[in-house]
C-alpha cells in the first residue's frame, strides 16, 4: 500500500535551521573555539572574579543563605589556592544550619562535595540530581561540565527565590528551603 502522505516544502520566507538555531553555528567548529571567539575572554573573566572573591567572602556573615550559596558558586567555579579552603570550614557551618532533603541544604552539600574536587563522588551526586530534579546534561560531557550545569540551575533557582524574597515575600526569605 502506498503512503499517501507527501513532504511539504518550507515556504519560501522561511528561516534556515542555521538562522534560526545559531547554537548549530557553534555545534560545526566544537570542539575548536568558533571563529568569533576571544580566545583570552575565559582567562580575563577568571582572573576578574579570582581577585574579587576573597574580598566577597569577607562579607560571608552578613550575608543571606542564598548569597552565601552564590558566593560559595564562585569560589568554587573559580577556585583560588586560598578561596577552597577558607569556604569550606563555613561550608560545614552551613550544613550544620540547612539540613539534607531541602533545597538550599542540598545545594550547599553539593557546592561542599564540588570544593573537595573529588570527580568520583561528583559525578555521582551529579546523577543523583539529575535524576531527581534537574535538565540532565550529556552523560559523554566532562564531569565538570556537568556539574557546572547542575550548579548554574541551581543558583538560578536560589536566585528567582531570593528575588521574590526581596519583592517582600517572607515565606521565600530561606532561599528555598523547601
Amino acid at each position: 500500500m502506498a503512503s499517501t502522505a507527501r513532504e511539504v516544502p518550507p515556504p519560501p520566507d522561511a528561516a534556515s535551521p542555521r538562522q534560526t538555531f545559531p547554537a548549530t553555528a557553534l555545534a560545526e567548529c566544537w570542539p575548536d573555539l568558533p571563529p568569533h571567539a576571544d580566545p583570552s575572554s575565559e582567562a580575563r573573566a577568571r582572573q576578574a572574579v579570582q581577585s574579587s572573591t576573597p574580598e566577597l567572602l569577607g562579607r560571608w556573615a552578613v550575608e543571606c543563605g542564598a548569597v552565601r550559596l552564590a558566593l560559595a558558586g564562585l569560589a568554587v567555579v573559580f577556585p583560588t589556592a586560598r578561596t577552597l579552603p577558607a569556604l569550606t570550614p563555613r561550608l560545614r557551618v552551613f550544613t550544620d544550619q540547612h539540613s539534607r532533603g531541602t533545597d538550599i541544604g542540598d545545594y550547599v552539600r553539593f557546592v561542599l562535595l564540588l570544593a573537595a574536587r573529588d570527580d568520583n563522588r561528583t559525578l555521582d551526586a551529579v546523577e543523583t540530581f539529575t535524576d531527581a530534579y534537574w535538565r540532565g546534561t550529556a552523560h559523554g560531557a566532562p564531569t565538570r561540565a556537568r556539574a557546572l550545569h547542575l550548579l548554574g540551575q541551581m543558583l538560578t533557582k536560589v536566585g528567582t527565590v531570593l528575588a521574590r524574597s526581596r519583592a517582600g515575600d517572607d515565606t521565600t526569605a530561606g532561599a528555598g528551603n523547601t
